[in-house]
């Protein structure tokens, strides 16, 4: 069944998002990683190009026109699917280029990294909220995996420097489960590290615009603070980057597998895992029985890496919500009513999202729902304290 008309979507689909004190500004770049070549084409002369956008606390006018939800969709294909020709009229709550909040402290950062597939901005219910509550999100774009197709400075971009997908001989000799996760194996052992890369690239230039004289964020970034978080794949490399890159001192794993050896290994970093449950699986009778297996074999895994993690963790299971739940993709079509409202996902991740980075990148305290002292029907959390921490 389809959801009821009032929930179908609309142009204004961020419009009654609750928000924190703030409001919002927001602007895209194009960022070249002139010491990198692009690994993912075969032309050996070309860079890497990421494209960029900022979400941060803002000062804006009154009645200011609201930015679009995609800034330059003539850069992306429209084999994105059905949802993306929707997406390009819907507009945001944030404003083009406002002017930086003023405040006598920096504000923290939080990295964001869309699902495989998707681009950048369809975390903007995630990243909006956490701006307007005194966040500098920076989603970047990993070329490759987010349907772009071209860059503002001409540069056409295709993705053709290898197939991650099992052969026809390969195929032969397994399950579809198997399969897939051959399949879902390769693609994260090729791109992970590359968008580790760009994350450590990114944090890069961040420290440069937060020293250089002129730029709307010189000595406004607490750059000693900064968290990682993102959907599906984005998820998985932002828990890798909590071991491999340094900077990340917190991170936020939405419904991501974990397919590189970071489940082997943990990481010393606080993490939290927001996903679906397994019950979600009994709410499609035509389910595969690949796609089952995947799924608990995919969970295996994160408990894996839970158990080598000497840092804090939380794992966060919502009831009935499957994996569209934690991006916008959700809302860019109708959903099935047996599922999870979309939107209550979406408060419930942003609660417990606020709430970790306040805890982990602010130093708050004040975490109602982490500890328990108020719930959700929905909501299953588990937690475990550092090791040797009392």
């Amino acid at each position: 069944m389809l959801a009821h008309s009032a929930d179908k979507p609309s142009v204004d689909l961020f419009a009654s998002d609750p928000r924190g004190p703030y409001d919002t500004g927001t602007f895209e770049q194009m960022w070249i990683d002139e010491q990198s070549g692009e690994p993912t084409t075969n032309d050996p002369g070309d860079k890497r190009h990421l494209m960029i956008q900022f979400w941060y606390p803002a000062t804006i006018k009154p009645n200011a026109a609201r930015a679009p939800y995609v800034l330059h969709p003539e850069l992306y294909s429209d084999k994105l699917g059905k949802w993306f020709p929707f997406a390009k009229t819907v507009r945001t709550n944030s404003v083009l280029h406002a002017p930086l909040l003023a405040s006598d402290k920096p504000f923290p950062v939080v990295i964001y990294n869309p699902g495989g597939g998707n681009p950048h901005f369809t975390g903007t219910s995630q990243t909006e909220y956490l701006a307007s509550q005194g966040y500098v999100v920076v989603a970047i774009g990993h070329t490759g995996l987010n349907g772009i197709e071209r860059f503002p400075d001409g540069y056409d971009y295709q993705l053709d420097s290898g197939d991650p997908e099992p052969t026809a001989a390969e195929r032969q000799t397994m399950s579809d489960a198997d399969a897939f996760r051959l399949e879902v194996e390769r693609t994260a052992k090729t791109m992970m590290p590359l968008h580790v890369q760009d994350i450590s690239f990114v944090l890069d230039r961040l420290q440069t615009m937060n020293a250089k004289a002129g730029d709307r964020f010189r000595g406004r970034l607490d750059l000693e603070h900064i968290g990682s978080m993102g959907w599906s794949l984005g998820g998985a490399l932002s828990l890798q980057a909590s071991r491999d890159e340094p900077r990340i001192k917190a991170a936020i794993n939405l419904d991501g597998w974990l397919y590189t050896d970071v489940y082997q290994t943990g990481t010393h970093r606080p993490v939290m895992q927001i996903h679906q449950s397994e019950d979600v699986m009994f709410l499609k009778p035509k389910q595969s029985a690949a796609k089952r297996q995947t799924m608990s074999f995919a969970n295996s895994l994160l408990w894996q890496f839970f158990s080598k993690t000497d840092a804090d963790w939380f794992d966060v299971t919502l009831q009935r919500a499957h994996h569209g739940h934690f991006s916008d993709r959700i809302l860019l079509a109708p959903w099935e009513e047996q599922y999870m409202h979309p939107r209550l996902a979406h408060q419930i991740t942003n609660q417990l999202t606020l709430e970790f980075f306040d805890k982990y990148l602010k130093g708050s305290t004040e975490t109602p729902f982490l500890s328990g002292i108020r719930t959700w029907s929905q909501v299953q959390i588990l937690q475990q304290p550092a090791r040797g921490s009392s």
